[in-house]
């Protein structure tokens, strides 16, 4: 029996030997691709929080400066 002979039974022998590895690397991936996944949807709640808050903090402002008006009114009277 030579080496190159052994060559194809030698590669399968490998291959067979690293599915556990690539296995994990594919395992890995996911999960990062899962993590990423749920960064971005935290930074977009977080993000629509924000802009709620905002939206809410100028509609008690204009609320707020419509009731000064209205006592600025009644005082003058």
């Amino acid at each position: 029996m030579d080496l190159h002979s052994l060559t194809p039974v030698l590669g399968l022998l490998l291959q067979a030997e690293f599915d556990p590895i690539r296995e994990e690397i594919g395992r890995l991936q996911r999960n990062f691709q899962g993590l990423i996944w749920g960064f971005i949807a935290a930074w977009v709640i977080l993000v629509g929080y924000v802009l709620m808050l905002t939206v809410r903090e100028r509609k008690i402002r204009r609320e707020m400066d419509r009731l000064k008006s209205m006592i600025e009114e009644t005082e003058k009277k």
